[in-house]
């Protein structure tokens, strides 16, 4: 076990948990990654926490979700999807969540959200058809290679990237349909939604070229080699691994609850008890001090200017996201409740993940680099053929700026214009890189016509832009 002044080893995050080491063990009986598994196991995990089971705000802020994303790193063949399937033995029971590929940002609302009908009565009283309720609360998206993802999210006026981010962070999904009957929103607090995708080092640049969204900083990196795995292989570990999914289920909010929450559209929409208490409560994980102070020592420096920046940006939240899902884990009396060996074992996950994506990158540029090379080798690359590349770079190039500027509008939006009263258009251009900025209009006009964002008139008649939504 790790002192309170050192990291924890890897020798140490494998023993010191009778959990992880069964995970570890059984990995290798079936001879496959305890890496892999583990990410796969906890993104069910993440699954089968009810949405308002939560972490702190830590800095004042909203109490942040579970939700897990995982990239399971390996080229074909490698085991990504026999993880997986470890991990559904493990944990076969997700308390019937959805399970299923995306195949576009506005459908994953649906995977949470429904209309019903009203009675004629209740139609004269709310003076609307049907009403918002909830279909499921969570739901795991697998998606066997991160190829198909990306295709998904490279499509022009695709939503998917930003709502993966927003599904990540817990924040409402779903769209601002002008007809309310046809409106369908999954409010925060509201469902739970976690991924596993497999990537190829050779595609690895689906995600780690978005890094300007931080999309591929959600994630948790796991590897589908085990350096260590024996010649020969081991017998099944003893015992039997438990992870009773109902304790979790009894924290759930109850159907009822949550149909009045989708109704409301927030948390603080809902009418409160006659008692007045909270209409739906959050049950808030509990974390050690060393987290707390950690977290303000990164405000601090954000604050100084400080903060590194880049891939690394968000690993602090992640890492407080893995401390909550392994305490879970490890199905204590005390269920909420995150230890500080919880806290390093998850720093020295985090720290292995980070290793494992710039492996996985570093891999993936090599290869490419070796593609070029043969390719001008080879002589493909000649005169003609070389205009013709050329020009087809040129329009791939425009692409992946239009689609920066589709994907980080919303962003942008949702950080800095919180109250959507719309942003002037000069701002938005003045926050863009000189290279994306020809790319603005298209991509407004993009998000106007997938009604992501609205178009306002501003004080002195200019034209401002805001997420979809009331004002």
């Amino acid at each position: 076990m790790a002192s309170e002044s050192q990291p924890m080893t890897e020798k140490e995050f494998w023993q010191s948990s009778a959990q992880r080491q069964y995970i570890r063990d059984y990995a290798r009986y079936t001879r496959t990654s305890p890496d892999a598994v583990l990410g796969a196991v906890l993104a069910r995990v993440a699954t089968v926490t009810p949405p308002n089971v939560v972490a702190p705000a830590f800095t004042g802020a909203s109490p942040s979700g579970l939700a897990m994303y995982v990239a399971i790193v390996g080229n074909s063949g490698d085991g990504k999807g026999l993880a997986e399937g470890v991990a559904r033995k493990l944990i076969p029971d997700l308390l019937d969540a959805g399970e299923t590929q995306p195949v576009s940002g506005e459908g994953l609302a649906t995977l949470f959200a429904g209309r019903r009908p009203l009675s004629e009565d209740e139609r004269e009283s709310r003076d609307r058809g049907a009403e918002l309720y909830c279909v499921n609360q969570r739901a795991l998206l697998s998606v066997p290679e991160i190829g198909n993802l990306g295709a998904t999210m490279s499509r022009t006026g695709s939503t998917l990237e930003p709502v993966l981010l927003s599904g990540w962070s817990g924040e409402p999904l779903g769209g601002q349909n002008v007809d309310e009957n046809k409106r369908l929103r999954a409010p925060a607090y509201g469902y739970r939604l976690s991924l596993i995708t497999g990537v190829q080092p050779a595609n690895a640049g689906i995600l780690a070229d978005r890094d300007g969204s931080g999309l591929p900083q959600r994630f948790l990196w796991c590897d589908t080699k085990d350096s260590q795995a024996p010649d020969n292989r081991p017998p099944e570990p003893s015992g039997m691994f438990t992870f009773d999914v109902d304790r979790l289920r009894v924290l759930q909010p109850s159907d009822i609850t949550l149909n009045a929450l989708y109704r409301a559209g927030a948390r603080e929409r809902m009418p409160r008890p006659e008692n007045g208490g909270d209409p739906y409560p959050l049950h808030i994980m509990r974390y050690p001090d060393e987290v707390y102070k950690a977290v303000d020592h990164d405000r601090v420096m954000a604050l100084h200017g400080q903060r590194q920046d880049g891939m690394d940006a968000h690993s602090l939240l992640l890492t407080i996201r893995v401390a909550g899902l392994l305490a879970l884990l490890e199905q204590r009396d005390d269920l909420l409740a995150v230890t500080l060996d919880d806290w390093k074992a998850a720093q020295w996950l985090v720290r292995h993940s980070i290793e494992t994506r710039e492996r996985c990158i570093s891999e993936g540029r090599r290869i490419g680099n070796r593609k070029r090379a043969d390719r001008i080798a080879d002589g493909i690359e000649s005169k003609a053929l070389g205009q013709q590349v050329a020009e087809e770079r040129r329009e791939q190039e425009r692409q992946r700026r239009l689609q920066r500027c589709v994907d980080w509008i919303p962003v942008y939006l949702q950080d800095n214009d919180p109250s959507r009263i719309g942003v002037p258009e000069g701002i938005l251009r003045n926050n863009l890189t000189k290279a994306d900025r020809p790319y603005l209009g298209e991509a407004i006009a993009e998000l106007l016509k997938s009604r992501v964002i609205e178009e306002r008139q501003g004080v002195r008649g200019g034209k401002r832009y805001a997420l979809a939504g009331a004002m």
